[in-house]
C-alpha cells in the first residue's frame, strides 16, 4: 500500500475513533488543477470535539513528515485540514447542511 493510501486509511480510522459523525469520502480529480486526491467530510458533536479532532489530525500529519495546512475554527463551525493529498472538512451539523459541500463536490467531480 502506498503512503497516500496508508495516511488516508489512518485519517479515516482516527475520524471514526474520535467519534466524528457521518464521514463521507469524495474522490477528487487531481487532473482538474487540484492538489488533493480525496476530500473527507465529517461532522462534530461540539466545538470542543471538532477542535480536538483537528488538533489530533494536525499532529498526525506532522508525525508523517507532512506540512498540514489548517483553516477555519471550531467556533466558526468549519475547519479544513489539508495534507498528503487529503482534504478533511470538519463541520458543525448546521454548517454542513447549510453549505452542502458533498452535493457541490459530487456534481463537480461526477464522472
Amino acid at each position: 500500500m502506498n503512503l497516500y493510501r496508508q495516511i488516508k486509511a489512518a485519517v479515516m480510522q482516527m475520524l471514526d475513533e474520535k467519534k466524528a459523525l457521518d464521514i463521507v469520502e469524495i474522490p477528487l480529480s487531481a487532473g482538474l488543477g487540484r492538489f488533493s486526491e480525496t476530500c473527507l467530510i465529517a461532522s462534530g458533536t461540539s466545538s470542543r470535539q471538532m477542535q480536538a479532532v483537528a488538533d489530533h489530525l494536525y499532529r498526525f500529519f506532522k508525525s508523517q513528515g507532512q506540512k498540514p495546512l489548517i483553516e477555519g475554527s471550531a467556533e466558526s463551525g468549519w475547519i479544513i485540514i489539508e495534507a498528503a493529498g487529503i482534504e478533511v472538512h470538519l463541520f458543525k451539523p448546521e454548517m454542513r447542511s447549510y453549505y452542502d459541500l458533498e452535493s457541490l463536490l459530487k456534481r463537480q467531480y461526477a464522472s
